[in-house]
């Protein structure tokens, strides 16, 4: 049945015992139920993940993994909801919430670099003029140099997120992941289980799919907006002409006046 016994000799032993469960990794997989039948130390549990697999949240003894991903997910959330009160852009706060959500796999740093670059657009729109034309032309250079770096971010962000794999960032007990590590310094015999919910793959991809869509109907009223905003007051201050070289015109000569004398 499900019991299996083993003698125990003298001296150093080890004894290796594989099992195999029915099915494969379903949504909301749970490691089996194991029974050592007497107390045991620092038990080691593994759980290797596919990379078909997409890990949503684990669970198990308390030194073990631990999905990340969610407490970025409410830092984005706070920070959605912060720009959402900065009226420069036509962005909203749903529409700052799903930009940020899809750059979650290129990293806070790429967030940043796009997330600048509409509220530099925001406030470029709120201030066209500004009094010296270096200034006003180093602004637009700028611009331009944020604008080709946050192109960079969104086709990172759309690679990522249709052709790699998802970055959960799972850590904790040497865990990644394809691997998920729990550790449990004492127990009484019935080994703890751990469980993992995760989806298929393709889940993922289909929900990057949506995002893309969404963004590239998005960008469609955004950048309409943003071209705007960047030509507001001119897309470039040239350097003034040179004012004109008034010469003065040549004195005239004095009237030339011829005595007379009396004829002789």
């Amino acid at each position: 049945g499900d019991k299996v016994t083993f003698p125990v000799h003298p001296g150093a032993q080890v004894t290796r015992l594989s099992l195999r469960q029915s099915g494969g990794m379903t949504t909301c997989f749970s490691s089996a139920l194991v029974d050592l039948g007497a107390p045991a130390v620092n038990s080691t549990m593994v759980m290797k993940i596919g990379a078909d697999r997409w890990v949503l949240l684990v669970g198990g003894p308390r030194q073990g993994p631990a999905v990340l991903f969610w407490g970025f997910v409410l830092a984005v959330l706070l920070v959605a909801l912060g720009l959402s009160r900065v009226r420069v852009t036509p962005l909203r706060g749903r529409d700052w919430l799903l930009l940020g959500l899809g750059l979650t796999q290129v990293g806070v740093l790429a967030g940043a670099i796009l997330f600048g670059f509409w509220l530099a657009l925001g406030f470029r729109a709120r201030r066209p003029e500004l009094a010296q034309r270096w200034l006003f032309n180093l602004r637009q250079l700028g611009l331009l140099a944020l604008a080709a770096a946050a192109l960079v971010v969104l086709v990172s962000a759309i690679h990522e997120g249709l052709l790699g794999q998802p970055d959960m960032q799972i850590g904790g007990n040497g865990s990644c992941a394809s691997e998920l590590r729990w550790f449990v310094d004492r127990t009484d015999g019935v080994l703890p289980r751990a469980w993992v919910l995760s989806l298929p793959l393709w889940a993922y991809r289909a929900v990057m799919l949506l995002w893309a869509l969404w963004l590239a109907q998005a960008l469609l009223r955004w950048l309409r907006w943003g071209y705007g905003a960047f030509t507001a007051g001119g897309l470039w201050r040239r350097k003034p002409p040179a004012p004109p070289v008034v010469t003065a015109p040549p004195a005239a000569a004095p009237p030339s006046t011829t005595a007379s004398g009396p004829a002789l």
